[in-house]
């Protein structure tokens, strides 16, 4: 197959939710199809990364990034009803090289990643090829109706219900498609109740099992983990939460604790979080040793969507979870008795004392839980049944 990637970002380095699922995909699905992704160029210092994704046999074309483009498109979608995420990424540059590439290219499928990308639908009206497919990834309004739940500044909470009422309106594009995806049951469920009649696939975050992979390493016993790309909001607000409302209740029962908040470009209302007790590192090249060398990693999630990262990497590595319900709420449901559920924060702070006085946990009840990861969250499986969805597809349009 001839297969076209419409993404935002360039999908490299692989650290973050979004760059990492594109850059499997792409990576994989290029061991047996000519693969091109189509992405914004923000500035020059970004063509090393291209030249590490040429190096997978991936083809890469881009559009030059326009901050100022970006800002005032996103302005003038105050006077009407585009999300202003899309509006952000709205360019004429990109819906002309859109259709110039589809137009000389051939493409027998064409992946539009995340909601903001569907504005870049190619029409073809035949109903032949190509196979246009969107992958929203997480639900956004679902996303951001709980991030408007746990928001107590009122102007915020005001602007992000009015994002939440044009997403919502927006998510109907998805019936332009030949196929929408979605990461989770949890966000699949919440799509179809709002109505979108559009058959929904779920197309599940992976986990590297050659990298993620267990090995023997000694532990600090006192050592709690949070790791996440620190900008974006759902983890600032959950490192926040911890520290100010569950840690101190971790520390009256074990004062040797340590709480390591781990992620790149950290905020500085979380670099003011450092104490003798509190770390923050900033971006780290071997997350893997972050997890193992930590006794328990938490997922004090109070809003957000989809499937966490933190939550399956931790548990393929045998590292003991402890989360809020809402952060495994989008996990295959077979790996629910292997991560700690806490909705308050004494509880929460319970069950972390609970794991670090009892290290035999790590031994014993997770081995079960870092086979599942291997058996159904591997990349390569997921991408496997990606690539024949495509193709079962693919032969309804002949």
């Amino acid at each position: 197959m001839k297969i076209l990637i419409i993404t935002p970002r360039i999908p490299y380095p692989p650290f973050r939710g979004d760059k990492l699922k594109v850059y499997n995909l792409a990576k994989l699905l290029s061991n047996n199809n000519s693969v091109t992704i189509l992405t914004f160029l923000r500035n020059n210092s970004q063509k090393k990364d291209l030249v590490n994704l040429e190096k997978h046999g991936i083809q890469i074309e881009v559009v030059k990034f326009s901050i100022f483009g970006s800002l005032l498109q996103t302005f003038l979608a105050i006077f009407g009803n585009l999300p202003f995420q899309a509006a952000f990424f709205k360019s004429s540059k990109m819906e002309k090289k859109v259709v110039e590439k589809v137009k000389a290219g051939d493409f027998d499928v064409i992946y539009y990643h995340l909601i903001r990308s569907a504005q870049y639908l190619y029409s073809n009206k035949t109903g032949s090829k190509p196979l246009n497919v969107i992958d929203f990834t997480d639900d956004v309004s679902l996303y951001l109706k709980r991030f408007a739940e746990i928001e107590a500044n009122p102007i915020k909470r005001y602007f992000i219900n009015i994002e939440q009422k044009r997403i919502e309106k927006y998510e109907r594009i998805a019936e332009k498609f030949h196929s929408l995806f979605i990461c989770s049951d949890v966000d699949k469920n919440f799509l179809i109740n709002k109505g979108i009649n559009k058959n929904v696939n779920i197309l599940p975050n992976g986990i590297d099992i050659e990298y993620f992979y267990s090995e023997k390493q000694s532990f600090e016993k006192n050592r709690i983990v949070f790791t996440g790309n620190m900008p974006y909001y759902a983890n600032y607000d959950a490192a926040l939460y911890f520290s100010k409302d569950i840690f101190p209740l971790v520390l009256k029962k074990i004062p040797e604790s340590e709480f390591y908040i781990v992620g790149q470009k950290p905020p500085q209302k979380i670099k003011m979080l450092k104490s003798k007790n509190i770390f923050v590192t900033g971006f780290v090249k071997d997350i893997k040793l972050e997890y193992l060398k930590s006794a328990v990693n938490v997922a004090p999630m109070r809003f957000g969507a989809g499937t966490l990262n933190k939550v399956i990497e931790s548990i393929a590595l045998g590292v003991p979870v402890v989360a809020t319900s809402m952060a495994v709420g989008g996990l295959p449901k077979e790996l629910n008795k292997y991560i700690f559920v806490a909705d308050d924060p004494e509880d929460f702070a319970k069950k972390i004392i609970y794991i670090i006085q009892n290290p035999i946990i790590r031994f014993e009840m997770m081995e079960e839980g870092k086979k599942i990861i291997r058996e159904k969250l591997n990349w390569k499986k997921v991408v496997s049944e990606f690539e024949e969805y495509l193709s079962s597809e693919l032969l309804k349009l002949d």
